[in-house]
């Protein structure tokens, strides 16, 4: 073990297959529980305050994905250099890399926050929300608005710790994060009746404590590290942040691509009024869960492609894809059977049966059987993506990412006189499947580009 590695997967020997599904692990269950502190809220919300409130958390949902989007994005591509300086064992890029991004990433979040806060109504009005849940639906997206810089920075942070081969750190601050959000919003939303605003209050704080907590973390393993003490670095690198951007950028894009079309084709969501928008919030909430496996193995992919590059090892790489490949199909089994047979608990755990409306059960119900059939598709395209992230195959990705929102949108818009509201969900397995045949043939291509690493 390089005197790099401490509490992390060393992805650059042993097999291949082993060390994807260690590191794997931990980020699956961190990014089910980032998934469940976004959405215990609306869990809550949904009991205690009817299918209005759970409906006004789901118009703000396309908005506030966006902006996950961004910080996810800027995360994922930061990381993919990191990863490469640290397969080389440059500590002290290591080191300048990350206090760049960090600052990068306060500036970058402040912008996105202000934005939020100064053009949340223009953008519910402008999707078309239904006027009974347009105040609520607001001031959720004003306040977790303001929450954006901690929740940017504790993702960026996360993604910082991956790319040390250590996915058990955001794990771990995750579960604790969860457990206070759901405390939170008992208490705000359960106790004090604070409704729709309680909700995105608990979201915010516990997003804060993440991040708090993380970044102490983070400065304790970079630049106190014993190993690490003697290798000197620059607090800003202007070179390095123009490498990090052009990673950032195209998995910023790749992150929104979801999130945007999402914004995009809410309105057709809309035309069918605040029962159906409830249940297709719930149905979306649980597709969300359902899709995280599926990322977290692309994201392993890009860590682990990226490791083995910067350690001039790129014979282990194929093999790294063929076993998230396979990792991806086992899930999809287990998660179409989960789908299927538990589908009236999962719909649920969003809506009362006896106080909710048939219209919005059903919908739920249609969105999370008929997505069941598709996500090893999403597995496919995931897995593709990451090895080509890894390898710094950016134009390939960036085109990628119009293909994919051109299919989804286009599919959304044109299907939905036939298909009904069904078309808004079902054209995500169309983007994939499009996605996969694209990449597929993409990856014919040989690749000669030399690793991305200054020295």
């Amino acid at each position: 073990m390089s005197k790099g590695q401490k509490n992390g997967v060393d992805l650059v020997k042993g097999q291949p297959a082993k060390g994807i599904f260690l590191f794997a692990v931990p980020l699956i269950l961190a990014n089910l529980f980032f998934q469940l502190y976004e959405t215990v809220d609306t869990i809550i919300v949904g009991r205690f305050n009817g299918d209005a409130a759970l409906a006004a958390v789901g118009a703000s949902f396309a908005v506030t994905m966006v902006m996950i989007a961004f910080a996810t994005g800027t995360g994922i591509g930061c990381s993919v250099l990191i990863s490469k300086y640290y397969g080389s064992e440059n500590y002290a890029k290591v080191k300048t890399s990350v206090s760049t991004v960090l600052i990068f990433s306060l500036i970058f979040s402040i912008v996105i926050g202000l934005l939020g806060i100064l053009l949340s109504r223009t953008v519910l009005v402008f999707l078309g929300t239904p006027e009974n849940i347009m105040e609520e639906a607001a001031l959720y997206l004003k306040i977790y608005s303001l929450g954006m810089p901690f929740m940017f920075l504790y993702n960026v942070q996360s993604s910082i710790f991956s790319s040390f081969g250590n996915s058990k750190m955001p794990l771990f601050l995750l579960i604790l994060s969860s457990v206070l959000n759901i405390l939170l919003d008992l208490l705000f939303v359960g106790l004090l009746h604070m409704g729709v605003m309680g909700a995105a209050v608990a979201t915010v704080l516990a997003q804060s404590f993440s991040f708090v907590v993380s970044f102490v973390l983070l400065i304790k393993r970079v630049y106190f590290f014993e190993d690490w003490k003697s290798y000197e670095f620059h607090y800003f690198s202007f070179h390095i942040m123009k490498e990090m951007i052009s990673y950032a950028f195209v998995s910023i894009i790749q992150s929104s691509i979801t999130s945007i079309g999402l914004l995009l084709i809410q309105s057709v969501v809309n035309r069918y009024g605040s029962d159906v928008l409830a249940g297709y919030t719930a149905g979306n909430k649980i597709d969300s869960f359902a899709i995280v496996p599926f990322m977290a193995v692309g994201n392993a992919l890009s860590t682990y492609t990226a490791q083995n590059l910067g350690a001039g090892k790129r014979e282990r790489i194929g093999k790294g894809f063929w076993a998230g490949i396979m990792l991806c199909a086992a899930m999809a089994v287990g998660i179409f059977f989960i789908n299927i047979l538990f589908k009236n608990q999962l719909i649920g755990l969003y809506l009362d049966a006896d106080t909710s409306s048939a219209d919005a059960v059903d919908t739920g119900l249609m969105y999370i059987s008929q997505m069941a059939i598709f996500y090893f598709f999403m597995g496919l395209s995931s897995c593709q993506s990451g090895m080509l992230r890894g390898e710094g195959r950016l134009k390939i990705l960036f085109v990628n990412c119009f293909i994919s929102l051109m299919v989804r949108v286009g599919f959304a818009f044109t299907m939905v006189s036939c298909l009904g509201v069904s078309a808004v969900w079902l054209s995500l397995p169309a983007g994939w499947v499009i996605s996969s045949i694209y990449m597929v043939i993409a990856q014919r291509v040989p690749f000669r580009k030399k690793p991305r690493i200054s020295t």
